[in-house]
């Protein structure tokens, strides 16, 4: 007898400490910045909120999937699908761009990780200026692809082409607002021949005074172009404005989400051990390198082939600012967040006020026209070389011709061979034939920085990259393949989860989808019937933050 389909179990949000936070301050915080400060809340941050809070409640309407074999029917309630606070949708876009990276834009490269972090006076200005943000993004892609070029010139490959995948986050590791750049760079650059063919170079790794090198740039460089703009303000002290400027609600929740607030020691925290011990300071790491703020990181590289390790590292430059499971209320009405990296025997939970608590999701939600995921050089949209580097389907797959080329002072295929914040690691990749039917290349590690004179992977010749026979086996011959950078509700359940909830739960037939119900009395009228609250849960009404009921009303609630 086949196996049925687990029965499929909608999430509850209206229970989670973060859903119950909005629920009861919302308008309070709304109103309190409204009245306090020189603009309200912006229109995208409430609308933001306000999105939440209808996110996966079944009383704002849902979707009716139907079985025909066995009439069972299958509710699922709709996404707010926001992009800054609410974990669930932001859960989803992190696998959803994460699927279609690895199969439609990052060709089966080695690629490698540069995470940039920008001096604390610039942070503010990168999280609500867009022209700065992109400034800064670009800058520090063309200072690093000059770095590429500038080896592959050494080896006598010229003209190069680089590729890179900038992720922008806005978040640290504790609910505070820290702009910083994950750019996944193709690590080697690309060349064409007497043929016109595609061939990619595989580059030696960074050593410590190119990365040094490379954070002088980008900083001479975005100095530059702030002061050119007016962003700086070269006058001396004298000479300058003695008055503040009147703060914005958003301008006031940044200045708290900047701050390190206040951090506790609780019971819990013998539970989970220290996540981030043994942390060593950035200029001890071979792959890493500081100057004036500019703090530059590029310990993690995914090797050729590696189609689970670029999709992970994918994820993870596009994961959301909050974890549910990290966040706590405590009986006095406070919430605490634990923190995902503390020294040994320090406190590894922030503790906030409900309001603490707003002002810092305010100020992660990333404002309009504010790209999270930008694309570079050969990958970039309008790039000619595009199309002839991105994956395509194996159907299409042409003949490949190995060219072996062999570089040395190669470093080990390390996935984090300088301690950096890198994704979750996973197994190394078992040793693949190369090409050229040379030795097989393996991962191997070098976490200490020693010198190896590992041989780069053998410079592969491309008419169009394909997507590996083992990904696309992976992919179920295609039928779980992210065609598009929008994959369907059920596709990427599956990819993600390997849960089929389009299969019947009770007869394992298919589910078809049978209506959207958005109207408010069927909406009733269907979830009275399955005993289900058929109304929305209302906001609580605005009232002084100040006072004390206001902080302790979850005090009388079980933990």
């Amino acid at each position: 007898m086949a196996r049925l389909a687990p029965a499929y179990a909608p999430r509850r949000p209206t229970e989670t400490v973060l859903y119950r936070a909005v629920r009861d301050h919302l308008e309070t915080f709304v109103a309190y910045a409204a009245e306090t400060y020189a603009a309200p809340l912006p229109a995208y941050v409430e609308r933001e909120f306000r999105g939440y809070m209808r996110c996966g409640v079944f009383a704002h309407g849902f979707t009716r999937c139907h079985c025909d074999t066995c009439g069972h029917d299958l509710l699922v309630a709709f996404a707010c699908k926001g992009r800054g606070l609410c974990p669930s949708c932001a859960g989803r876009r992190m696998a959803n761009t994460g699927a279609h990276l690895v199969d439609r834009v990052l060709p089966d490269v080695p690629v490698r990780q540069f995470v940039l972090s920008l001096p604390y006076e610039l942070r503010l200005l990168a999280a609500f200026k867009p022209d700065v943000l992109a400034a800064l993004a670009r800058i520090f892609v063309e200072v690093v692809f000059a770095s590429y070029r500038a080896r592959a010139e050494r080896e006598g490959i010229r003209p190069g082409q680089c590729g890179a995948v900038t992720f922008v986050q806005r978040f640290g590791g504790s609910l505070n607002l820290n702009v910083h750049f994950h750019t996944a760079f193709l690590d080697g650059v690309f060349s064409r021949d007497e043929g016109k063919r595609v061939r990619f170079h595989p580059a030696p790794a960074p050593d410590n005074a190119e990365l040094q090198a490379i954070a002088r740039s980008v900083h001479r460089r975005a100095m530059a172009w702030l002061g050119r703009h007016g962003y700086i303000d070269d006058r001396p002290i004298e000479a300058r404005s003695t008055e503040s400027p009147e703060l914005g609600a958003i301008e006031a929740c940044a200045a708290i989400a900047m701050h390190r607030g206040a951090f506790a020691k609780l019971a819990i925290d013998e539970d989970h051990g220290a996540d981030g011990d043994g942390a060593r300071e950035p200029g001890q790491h071979r792959f890493a390198a500081e100057h004036q703020g500019f703090n530059l990181h590029a310990g993690v590289r995914i090797a050729a082939g590696d189609d689970m390790g670029r999709e992970r590292l994918a994820r993870y430059g596009a994961r959301p600012p909050l974890a549910l499971d990290r966040l706590r209320r405590l009986p006095d009405g406070r919430v605490a967040y634990r923190v995902k990296y503390a020294r040994r025997g320090a406190a590894k939970h922030r503790v906030m006020t409900a309001m603490e608590l707003m002002a810092r999701l305010s100020a992660l939600v990333p404002p309009p026209r504010y790209p999270l995921v930008r694309f570079h050089g050969v990958l970039a949209p309008r790039s000619s070389w595009r199309r002839d580097v991105i994956p395509s389907a194996p159907s299409t797959r042409p003949r490949r011709e190995p060219t072996v080329v062999r570089h040395a002072h190669d470093e080990s295929t390390a996935r984090d061979e300088a301690g950096a914040e890198s994704p979750e690691r996973a197994p190394a990749p078992t040793p693949r034939p190369s090409l050229s039917g040379s030795r097989p290349v393996a991962s191997t590690s070098d976490a200490q920085g020693a010198s190896s004179c590992a041989v780069v992977p053998d410079v592969v010749q491309l008419a169009h990259n394909v997507i590996s026979v083992r990904h696309w086996q992976r992919l179920r011959d295609g039928a779980l393949l992210a065609g598009s950078p929008y994959v369907d509700w059920a596709r990427l359940l599956q990819r993600t989860f390997e849960v089929d909830v389009l299969a019947c739960a009770h007869c394992g037939g298919r589910l078809r989808v049978l209506a959207v119900i958005t109207e408010p009395e069927p909406v009733h009228r269907i979830l009275e019937h399955l005993h289900m609250t058929p109304d929305p849960t209302p906001l609580a009404r605005a009232r002084d933050p100040t006072d004390d009921a206001t902080e302790s009303m979850w005090a009388d609630e079980p933990m």
